[in-house]
């Protein structure tokens, strides 16, 4: 068997796939965030670990007659945890939505910093979500834990290193830390001299499909250091060719392309990724998904519904939900405007407006927001087919608007399994010389309905205008 694992904010997962690819079990523990300062979003790095643990030791005792060829490994991006020479944390695990450092990425983002020539090298818009970022932060207000660090970490360089007793980093989550050239795959010296570390204090550089020898309590074996879970969901939905997309909606939102070469955009609106040496992940993450509808389900209107039967009163109401605009900017922003302090809002309200309207106007503005990233996309490459993925591919209703908002097919993968996962074990069954786990064209597939593709034409205008304000 082999065992994908996933470090992903919300939970652990750990799933064991067959030779022929089946599923035989799976094991899935809970992450705990917390929020010590308005901004900060920190985890505990030693919490998270014994979650990678839990899962392994529990996937792996219900499969005790497979042999187990290797455990492939699929991690959230944009964390940072420093450590001390004995491997001990510094710090707690800094998330992704941790803007702490915005003021220092704003400063970078002037037209007189220098924001937009590590952009161009790095290939990561600046923001706050950026370990870069967070570094300069350390070093200007806790000097002392900066100067202290013997190395720079991500969730799941932190995991190897408490597995592997190794430092190291796959390309893919490296070129997310906002450090790594993504055109010499080799980190950046000047990026690095910005934020005051030394080469030494980062991670050696592997390849994804590379393994290495681990170990764990009670067991052992042969660990594929993997990839970022956003490149992997690409790798597992299909969307691997020319003019295909990956659309993730989960609590957050995501758009992406597989390219060959390395595509990084004027406007800084998109993000350019390493997958490996030969091929690159363009797109846009989005802070805010399915967290909206949930907001407004149990802050807002304070419904017992479940949260299906909450979204489905969406379908009852016209696209553009009768003149009903949201800017979904619960969380801040990262792609397109790439505004840790953009604000979420309600435009067009009048007395005609109830509840389903509110549903049918936050998921459309979900999906307005996907649609300004892939538009930024189309410039480089027209885009033929949307894959779907995440939570919001059970609902049939949000997937027909997104098929319609976009005036593209889009592939539903009926399956269930999480698509990061799922990329995780295509890349260690091709380390190991198996066949691949699943044909990249199953599924249904959704066309748009044409009709309601000018209801749309005014309200993605409005949307447009609003957001360059947020």
């Amino acid at each position: 068997m082999i065992i994908g694992l996933d470090i992903g904010t919300t939970n652990v997962k750990a799933v064991a796939f067959s030779d022929q690819g089946q599923v035989l079990t799976a094991a899935e523990r809970a992450n705990h965030t917390f929020v010590p300062q308005p901004g900060w979003s920190e985890q505990e790095p030693e919490a998270v670990f014994k979650n990678v643990l839990s899962v392994l030791q529990e996937v792996i005792s219900q499969t005790t007659e497979r042999v187990l060829h290797g455990i492939v490994f699929s991690s959230a991006m944009h964390g940072l945890v420093a450590v001390d020479a004995l491997g001990q944390p510094l710090t707690n695990f800094m998330l992704w939505s941790d803007v702490r450092a915005d003021a220092i990425a704003c400063q970078l983002r002037q037209p007189d910093g220098e924001g937009t020539e590590i952009y161009r090298r790095t290939g990561v818009p600046i923001h706050a979500m950026s370990p870069l970022t967070k570094m300069i932060w350390l070093r200007q207000n806790r000097p002392e834990l900066f100067h202290a660090a013997h190395k720079f970490l991500g969730i799941k360089e932190f995991v190897l290193s408490k597995l592997c007793g190794k430092y190291v980093s796959d390309l893919s989550c490296a070129s997310a830390t906002g450090l790594l050239n993504i055109w010499k795959n080799d980190w950046d010296g000047e990026t690095l001299d910005l934020a005051g570390i030394a080469r030494e204090q980062l991670p050696e550089l592997l390849l994804p499909s590379q393994s290495i020898p681990c170990a764990w309590p009670g067991g052992n074996g042969t660990l594929f250091i993997g990839a970022s879970d956003g490149a992997l969901a690409n790798l597992g939905s299909g969307a691997t060719g020319p003019g295909q997309v990956s659309v993730t909606i989960g609590t957050s939102a995501a758009i992406r392309t597989m390219t060959p070469t390395p595509m990084v955009d004027d406007q800084m609106r998109t993000f350019c990724y390493r997958l490996d040496e030969s091929r690159c992940i363009v797109g846009g993450a989005s802070n805010n998904g399915t967290n909206v509808l949930e907001w407004l389900r149990t802050a807002v209107f304070r419904s017992r519904q479940t949260p299906e039967m909450f979204v489905s009163q969406a379908f009852e109401i016209a696209p553009g939900s009768d003149g009903l605009l949201c800017l979904p900017y619960l969380l801040g922003e990262r792609a397109p405007v790439w505004n840790a302090q953009a604000r979420g809002a309600f435009q067009g309200l009048t007395a005609a407006h109830g509840q389903a309207h509110f549903v049918r106007a936050a998921m459309e503005g979900v999906l307005f927001n996907l649609k300004l990233v892939a538009e930024a996309i189309e410039e480089r490459e027209p885009i033929r087919l949307l894959y779907a993925s995440g939570g919001f591919s059970r609902s049939a209703g949000w997937v027909q608007m997104l098929a319609n908002i976009f005036q593209k097919p889009v592939q539903v993968d009926e399956s269930g399994m999480d698509a990061s996962v799922l990329g995780a074990i295509h890349l260690g069954r091709a380390a190991l010389g198996l066949p691949q786990l699943i044909d990249s064209q199953q599924g249904r597939v959704v066309e748009p309905d044409g009709t309601k593709a000018e209801l749309y034409v005014g309200a993605l205008e409005s949307f447009r205008r609003a957001s360059k304000g947020a």
